[in-house]
């Protein structure tokens, strides 16, 4: 037997909240709580519409595998380990970049780490806005190499070129150009 989703009943709406916006919709559920009383709570249309959609996530294979043999971009002083033997593609701990729960970010979204960086960043001690300076310069830097590598001013295969291309139409899209997954 197939499933079927599950149906809300849509609550009435009550008002417009014009100190937030004009196309944020104010509206209340009743909650029946034991006795006669009756408890009203404000919600927002997106509790009714479900959450926001989940984004496909951006894979690029090719993109991960030019992390093996470079030396470590994060460099945390105290921590790294510069064995290019043990680099690997440290994906951002930030939502913003598609992390999400289990979720790794997008693969556009991660620098070449020694994997003493890679546990710092991931599991460390260090504060969050440390972590973030720290993986935005790194970034930068990585993005540089991508520009490097499509230049032709790095020596990398046709399948790297594609791979750094892939990431930059990524992180700077082009004007008027719609990106697909």
């Amino acid at each position: 037997m197939k499933r079927t989703a599950f149906k809300r009943p849509r609550p009435k709406v009550v008002g417009v909240d014009l100190a937030a916006g004009p196309d944020i919709t104010v509206l209340v559920r009743v909650q029946q709580v034991s006795g006669h009383i009756v408890r009203m709570a404000a919600i927002n249309d997106a509790d009714f519409r479900g959450g926001m959609p989940k984004t496909e996530a951006q894979r690029n294979p090719a993109l991960l595998a030019m992390a093996r043999g470079q030396r470590c971009l994060l460099t945390v002083p105290g921590v790294c380990r510069p064995d290019p033997a043990t680099t690997v593609a440290c994906h951002s701990n930030q939502s913003v970049h598609g992390k999400a729960g289990a979720r790794k970010a997008d693969d556009q979204w991660h620098v070449y780490g020694c994997d003493a960086c890679h546990r710092w960043l991931d599991q460390g001690p260090a504060p969050a806005a440390e972590k973030i300076e720290r993986f935005a310069a790194a970034h930068s830097w990585m993005v540089s190499i991508w520009h490097d590598i499509v230049a032709g001013m790095q020596s990398a295969t046709p399948k790297e070129r594609k791979a750094a291309q892939w990431a930059l139409d990524r992180i700077e899209p082009r004007r008027g150009e719609k990106i697909n997954g």
